[in-house]
């Protein structure tokens, strides 16, 4: 028995902004290829992940430690929030998470872009390299953060914490290079502005984060040379410096805006929905109990005969 084909032997009715509309065998072409747009993720959700593991750890430990009032509710560091217990747990495995996601979506955009290039261009081929070792580096950074908190080791911190967002900042220059690079011949110049906008506010971000907690910093020595600076600051006490603490921390903030927003940006140019991602596992036995050697010898003899 013949199977009834649908497609060609009825029009297909689809629900549209309220409006019902056939759609003809001659325009289903497009509509199906839209449909399948659509469906086919590819890899496409990894950012989309990789964004809400972060925003929910962001938001969630800064409510908790203000509700418990570890932290002062005006801009504290996004470290100073999830410093202390419980919060930090919560803090280290969100962020150990995102760290993970971060390595894996620096890797597959260094990927794909080493596969449409195949080096043809060398500069390119360079370039590419270079954000991948510098994105890995900050993912790494990440890492370090959500595993020594501020006030258990806190020199390891601080460089971790400069690690990350610097060397995070330097893969978003190099990204967007790239995807300015890339135009016409692989990508648009759109996608290609965008990035650059988020790289320019997070370079400018981290240059004022820095500079302001040092001023903050040598502001409160001025009058308590012999104190550490506070850890975290607050307005409950007198604090000088404190004003300067707080256009610090907004801009850190801001910063670790820009670098969820580039990386989310690989799912709105859909860059992750066109390639195709495979992990394979070849045994080398047919049964486990047997050596790996019963292989070796069967395609040895295999390769004689």
């Amino acid at each position: 028995m013949k199977p009834h084909n649908f497609v060609h032997d009825c029009p297909v009715m689809l629900s549209l902004s309220g409006c019902f509309r056939a759609i003809t065998p001659h325009s289903l072409g497009g509509e199906l290829l839209a449909m399948l747009q659509l469906g086919n993720l590819g890899a496409g959700h990894l950012p989309v992940f990789f964004a809400i593991i972060f925003t929910l750890m962001l938001g969630s430990t800064y409510v908790f430690a203000v509700w418990r009032g570890d932290v002062d509710p005006v801009f504290p560091y996004i470290s100073a929030e999830g410093d202390r217990r419980p919060e930090s747990c919560f803090f280290s495995m969100m962020l150990n998470l995102s760290s993970f996601l971060s390595m894996l979506i620096i890797y597959l955009r260094y990927s794909l872009v080493s596969e449409l290039n195949r080096s043809a261009d060398l500069c390119l081929k360079r370039v590419n390299e270079l954000s991948l070792v510098a994105g890995l580096l900050g993912a790494f950074g990440m890492f370090l953060v959500a595993n020594f908190q501020e006030t258990a080791v806190l020199t390891v911190h601080l460089v971790s914490a400069f690690v990350c967002f610097g060397s995070g900042c330097v893969y978003m220059i190099i990204q967007a290079y790239i995807s300015v690079h890339m135009h016409p011949l692989y990508a648009n110049r759109h996608i290609g502005l965008i990035r650059s906008f988020f790289a320019f506010v997070a370079i400018t971000s981290f240059f004022i984060a820095v500079i302001f907690g040092v001023l903050a910093s040598n502001e409160f020595h001025k009058y308590y040379p012999h104190l550490p600076t506070p850890r975290p600051w607050s307005r409950k006490k007198y604090e000088p410096g404190y004003e300067l603490h707080c256009i610090s921390a907004m801009a850190e903030w801001l910063l670790a805006v820009c670098n969820v927003a580039f990386l989310l940006s690989f799912s709105y140019s859909r860059d992750f929905e066109k390639i195709q991602v495979e992990l394979g596992v070849q045994p080398l036995v047919a049964h486990l109990d047997q050596s790996p050697l019963w292989r070796s010898t069967t395609d040895l003899g295999s390769i004689s005969g």
